[in-house]
């Protein structure tokens, strides 16, 4: 009786700060955001956009991209790349707690069970910290699923951090040096970024499929 009731006050707790926070970044524009952070003194802005990105990696089926990009052109490339990556760091600590308190429990709550049982897989055919930093590496991989999972394991959190920190600079990258360099008028710098991107995206995807297939056989 009391596991039960522990159950349902921490699913309870949990789906109410996910309702909170989906509100939150679903009721905001993009141009919005960019405008009314823009005019906001320096030192605040930055901080609301690291509390918006930790929320995103704490409710991880909210995409990243947009925030990434509007970083982007909002601090330039570099800084906004720099604002990304605290925001990820905080976030990542806070899934790691989350997991070793409430376990299998909040994962199930996050993700649908087909795509945890894929990421599943590709663990198991890739063991060890140093594929998982391969993948993380990869843009396009479900590094949201990685991070729940990866912190169910006794991976000491400084490793982890290190990893998933490395491991998410070249999607980030991308992503603020596109809307950085728009913001400087580098239209051509911009498409070439962009392209890359996509090769290397769709290189990643594919790759993960294969892991993935290989993994099934």
């Amino acid at each position: 009786m009391k596991n039960k009731k522990k159950t349902i006050i921490i699913a309870s707790v949990i789906a109410l700060i996910m309702l909170i926070g989906l509100g939150v970044i679903l009721s905001l524009d993009l141009e919005k955001i960019i405008n009314r952070i823009s005019n906001l003194p320096h030192g605040l802005k930055e901080l609301l956009m690291i509390s918006l990105i930790t929320i995103q990696i704490f409710i991880a089926f909210i995409p990243g991209e947009p925030l990434e990009l509007a970083a982007g052109y909002m601090f330039g490339s570099v800084w906004g790349t720099a604002v990304c990556m605290i925001g990820s760091f905080i976030g990542t600590i806070i899934v790691y707690y989350l997991v070793k308190i409430f376990g299998n429990k909040i994962i199930t709550m996050m993700f649908k069970e087909e795509k945890v049982e894929e990421v599943k897989k590709t663990f198991e055919k890739k063991k060890g910290l140093y594929w998982v930093f391969v993948l993380f590496l990869i843009p396009g991989t479900p590094k949201d699923v990685m991070t729940y999972l990866v912190s169910l394991t006794n991976v000491r959190l400084y490793k982890w951090l290190a990893i998933t920190t490395v491991g998410r600079i070249p999607s980030i990258v991308t992503s603020t040096f596109i809307t950085g360099s728009i913001k400087n008028q580098q239209y051509i710098l911009a498409v070439i970024i962009g392209v890359i991107t996509v090769i290397v995206v769709t290189a990643g995807f594919f790759y993960y499929k294969k892991l993935n297939s290989s993994s099934n056989c």
